[in-house]
């Protein structure tokens, strides 16, 4: 993962805690997952490049994740990036992040912020359990249970838990094909 997409994840994340004033972890994780879907749907890529996974919780980003539990992920800076932007709320609420400085806006796209924000308005008032129940979808059960050999949950089955349009589901075949043949 390239510099300009590990401080993206970093606006991403700035973004999403100014609109909601601060949020813990576990929605933070879900509200990305959500905004993701909602734009692969709509326009056949991904917000962020950070792989997905399924884990006991449900998704996450997984080098956000290792972010936020303080560690660089292979690699990154994203762990430092973090530290430096965002803060957690203290004691009283260990999980919780606030931001330190408003998003670079200049790195998400509108497209970006619309599903970003209709993700926030649909989640971020859920509870744990409610968040944990939506996100162990088909997407999330295939990948934890490692039916398609990983736990990175696959792009085409998040497309189908959100019926798109089979055109949609072909350009992203292609998609990722392309990016295949490029690594």
């Amino acid at each position: 993962m390239n510099k300009y997409e590990q401080q993206k994840i970093i606006e991403v994340v700035l973004y999403i805690l100014n609109k909601t004033g601060g949020i813990d972890f576990y929605h933070l994780f879900k509200i990305i997952y959500f905004a993701e879907m909602k734009h692969l749907v709509k326009w056949g890529h991904r917000i962020l490049s950070d792989d997905l996974c399924a884990l006991d919780y449900g998704p996450v980003p997984t080098m956000l994740y290792d972010a936020v539990k303080g560690k660089n992920a292979n690699g990154t800076i994203l762990a430092d990036l973090l530290n430096q932007n965002v803060r957690f709320a203290g004691n009283d609420a260990p999980n919780v992040l606030l931001p330190e400085v408003p998003a670079n806006m200049n790195y998400i796209s509108k497209s970006e912020v619309e599903a970003l924000d209709e993700s926030i308005a649909e989640n971020a008032c859920l509870t744990f359990g409610q968040l944990k129940q939506k996100s162990h979808d088909k997407a999330w059960y295939e990948a934890y249970h490692k039916e398609n050999g990983t736990n990175v949950i696959s792009p085409i089955t998040m497309l189908e838990v959100m019926d798109a349009d089979e055109s949609v589901i072909e350009y992203v075949k292609e998609q990722l094909e392309l990016e295949g043949e490029l690594i």
